[in-house]
């Protein structure tokens, strides 16, 4: 009887030195559990998104282009048309939520400080009597990052106010609120008159022989005034092109396929010309899971399979392996790629650690640091 009594003692000892704290999915939390629990959450999935400049250049046909030929011009605007080219690409990641991997965690240790982001993750697993340097190692890059993506909004609505370049008004209306027009009805004989004046005015003020550096500015100010005025006639018959820059956000939530050897090529939806992104990984975590495989069932690292997640917990804490996956946008001019981590192509692994403060990363779950 004392035997077994003593061996009771050494199994409940082993078992609260082996963790101090324990993982359970939320729906399988014990009834009669009166720890502190902490519920956490890991991203099942990331969105990928995409931030395209375009460039986009409007052409205006003029209302005398079908007779450039009084003028003597060429190559002048047909139709009226709008072409879009791509200026820049950034491509970044959000974390997505679902229920299926919302987790539960079991205190047994009361010196235990546990922190979580304002997304539901986990930020740090610490020790109370731990004495730690630098309280969070992602601290500062977290909150450099927020400022960073914040700046890029900034940036972004300042792009999204499609900053037209200085062009030349073509309409007859805006060439009279200018003062360029005196009538509406002119024909395009009568601008053709109205320009030959205006050179001829040119002509007279640049051989006017008057000197001194006051009238020089003067009559140089006047002649630019007047070749202003002659575009704004001449671009009556060939017409005007305006250039504005306009930025687009698109988003994906690429799953990975399941030959992983294959690319995954997904259409950018509503982009004003053809764009396709191409999602390229080389299946690092699939050696993980070979390696899991053959490990002890006492090893503490094996990779957890969600759709038959253990009842009975499992020592330690959830955490997500995401997969490195090669990103890539092709245009005509440019391929523009960036290397991201996706959640849904990786893996969740447990951890557990005795003495040791963990640093989380809060956008895909992962650990940063052990120390």
């Amino acid at each position: 009887m004392k035997k077994i009594i003593l061996i009771a003692l050494i199994a409940i000892f082993v078992s609260s030195c082996s963790s101090m704290y324990k993982s359970y999915p939320i729906e399988s939390i014990p009834k009669n559990n009166t720890k502190t629990t902490i519920y956490y959450s890991i991203p099942a999935s990331t969105e990928v998104v995409f931030e395209v400049a375009y460039t986009k250049l409007i052409r205006q046909k003029g209302i005398f282009a079908n007779k450039s030929n009084l003028l003597g011009v060429k190559n002048v605007i047909l139709n009226d048309e709008v072409i879009y080219s791509v200026k820049d690409i950034n491509i970044s990641t959000k974390p997505q939520h679902e229920p299926i991997q919302q987790f539960a965690l079991l205190l047994y240790n009361d010196n235990l400080i546990v922190e979580k982001s304002t997304i539901g993750t986990l930020k740090s697993i610490k020790l109370q009597t731990k004495e730690v340097a630098n309280e969070d190692c992602g601290n500062y890059n977290n909150n450099s990052s927020e400022q960073k993506f914040s700046e890029q909004k900034n940036i972004q609505n300042q792009i999204q106010a499609n900053q037209s370049l200085p062009t030349k008004p073509i309409f007859e209306t805006r060439l009279q609120q200018k003062g360029m027009l005196e009538k509406m009805n002119l024909t395009a004989e009568e601008v053709i008159t109205r320009i030959e004046h205006l050179r001829d005015k040119q002509i007279d003020i640049l051989s006017s022989g008057l000197d001194g550096t006051y009238i020089n500015t003067t009559i140089d100010f006047m002649y630019k005034q007047l070749d202003e005025i002659i575009d704004g006639y001449v671009s009556l018959f060939t017409g005007t092109e305006t250039i504005v820059e306009e930025t687009f956000i698109y988003k994906l939530v690429p799953h990975k396929p399941l030959i992983s050897e294959e690319d995954l090529v997904l259409q950018l939806s509503n982009s004003p010309i053809p764009l396709l992104a191409r999602f390229h990984t080389n299946n690092q975590t699939e050696s993980i899971i070979n390696r899991s495989v053959v490990m002890d069932k006492t090893d503490s690292s094996l990779v957890v399979n969600l759709k038959n997640k253990e009842i009975s917990g499992i020592d330690g804490v959830y955490y997500s392996i995401p997969e490195q996956v090669q990103v890539s946008v092709e245009t005509p001019k440019k391929t523009y790629s960036s290397t991201v981590e996706l959640n849904q192509y990786g893996i969740i692994k447990s951890f557990n650690s005795k003495k040791q403060n963990i640093i989380f990363d809060i956008k895909t779950g992962g650990i940063k640091a052990v120390r």
